[in-house]
């Protein structure tokens, strides 16, 4: 469903009930063509971009990539789930090299760091006049999601998890009521590779993940590696349709395109959370964003289309509900619009969650419960352990969140002329994100799209830094996640994490 051109700026329409939603003049803040000297567009400097810039940003992301499957195809590993091994030609291929713990941790890190060097530089080239071929770079990204579709996952154990799941539904049982662990008594083939943190939790995800991991292990029984295979044509899909979206809004305009395949497409960041890692949060960013595009007009056609997506992205995974609590915000002056999105939304999930069982809701409920190393409220419990408390950790969260919404209001500039969504659907994300006690570095997939719609301000160096930050944050014990025999003594490596 691509998206058309963004419209002129030179002309804009009045918008309201039933015509193109442009921004106001007045009004609700998030919706001001005002630019305050927060967080605007830089000028372009004079002149042609620095001769090292270019290069720089193509050798960054190529290392970064090319170290990604190096230690991908290692086999199990410190950053790698153990996987029962397949022999030639048969997927995901890996060797069984035995790579040690400070290797795999080291050159995860070097790939990271590099990767977000290689982005800002192709950034700052981009804004300073390089214009890379479109092509060259839709290429570069097949290519790097093909190649990493075909090898195992690394820095998570999530996919051997999510495997399980579709083997449970597969064999006719309820993952949100059913764990790895009872499936594992069994005998399981499939479980027995079970992650030890996970194994008496049930599935925490949406409908339509469960029928992506249903549909993977059907299509190949009982191997765990031809399902986590299928599990990461799901992500090369959905990846490479977010691609494909945004090169087609902004086919026009050729600054803008390269700055979205910079942030998307060839961003090695975005491939090592969807592609290398292999999270399904990638599944709900292709409807959720293609939701945000379908808002062009605040009537109930356009509301009730969004609707319908957004719905799917929650499907996904709940927290895409903030796409559509954005989307309300964009479209609170039309009654009609609001009941199109709730409507649309409802008739998908209502629909999808009854089917799936109560469960598939509490389960969610559950995991939303659980904190993670790299949200901020770590450091406020250690500090004050009174405010450690779960309850009052979301209580915090939920009044920095806020604040940080207002901010983001004020300061955003103006979206795409024609896209009343993208600013607020932005601003809500980002903000929740920030100071949520339960967050990932995966889950920053659901911002770059986001991001690569809006200007070029400097939101994109706090997005990249906060990626990069977040992405080594995963450093545990090796073990936790996959086995007690190995890695427990290494603090410093990027483990099998999951969620």
């Amino acid at each position: 469903m691509p998206a058309p051109p963004p419209p002129s700026t030179e002309h804009p329409s009045d918008g309201g009930e039933g015509g193109v939603a442009q921004p106001a003049s007045g009004g609700a803040v998030f919706v001001s063509d005002a630019r305050p000297a927060g967080i605007v567009s830089p000028a372009r400097p004079s002149g042609g971009p620095a001769s090292w810039l270019p290069g720089l940003a193509i050798v960054g992301i190529v290392t970064s990539a090319v170290l990604m499957m190096i230690i991908s195809s290692l086999g199990p590993s410190a950053g790698e789930p153990p996987l029962p091994f397949v022999r030639a030609g048969g997927l995901p291929f890996f060797t069984r090299d035995h790579p040690g713990p400070r290797l795999v941790s080291y050159g995860l890190w070097l790939a990271v760091v590099v990767g977000a060097v290689g982005v800002a530089a192709g950034l700052l080239a981009v804004r300073r006049g390089w214009r890379p071929r479109p092509r060259l770079l839709i290429t570069g990204g097949l290519i790097g999601v093909i190649l990493l579709m075909v090898l195992p996952p690394i820095g998570s154990a999530d996919m051997v998890d999510d495997a399980i799941h579709g083997r449970i539904a597969a064999l006719g049982h309820n993952p949100y009521t059913m764990s790895p662990g009872q499936l594992q008594r069994t005998g399981d083939p499939v479980a027995a590779y079970a992650p030890k943190v996970w194994r008496n939790t049930d599935s925490p995800y949406g409908p339509l993940t469960t029928v992506t991991e249903y549909l993977a292990s059907k299509f190949v029984g009982d191997s765990l590696g031809g399902t986590i295979f299928w599990l990461k044509v799901w992500n090369a899909l959905a990846f490479l349709a977010v691609a494909l979206a945004l090169d087609r809004f902004f086919r026009s305009d050729a600054t803008r395109r390269a700055r979205a395949h910079l942030l998307w497409t060839v961003n090695p960041l975005m491939l090592l959370a969807a592609m290398a890692g292999g999270h399904n949060d990638v599944l709900g960013v292709i409807f959720g964003l293609l939701g945000v595009l379908a808002l062009r007009r605040l009537d109930f056609k356009d509301g009730l289309v969004a609707g319908l997506l957004i719905g799917l992205a929650i499907a996904v995974k709940a927290p895409y509900g903030l796409f559509g609590l954005g989307l309300v915000i964009a479209a609170w002056r039309s009654p009609r619009t609001i009941a199109g999105l709730v409507l649309g939304a409802a008739a998908v999930d209502l629909t999808g969650y009854a089917l799936a069982g109560w469960q598939s809701v509490t389960s969610q409920l559950a995991d939303t419960g659980r904190s993670s190393l790299i949200e901020p409220w770590h450091l406020v419990g250690l500090v004050v352990p009174y405010l450690g408390r779960a309850t009052i950790t979301q209580a915090l969260a939920l009044a920095a969140s806020v604040v940080l919404l207002g901010l983001l209001f004020w300061g955003l500039p103006a979206g795409p002329p024609g896209l009343p969504g993208v600013r607020p659907v932005l601003a809500v994300t980002l903000a929740w994100l920030v100071w949520s006690p339960h967050q990932h570095a995966w889950y920053d997939v659901m911002i770059f799209p986001l991001l690569a719609l809006m200007p070029a301000t400097r939101l994109d160096w706090i997005v990249l830094a906060r990626a990069l930050t977040g992405l080594p944050a995963r450093c545990q014990a090796a073990s936790s996640a996959t086995s007690s025999s190995r890695g427990s003594s290494c603090t410093w490596t990027i483990s099998c994490t999951t969620t």
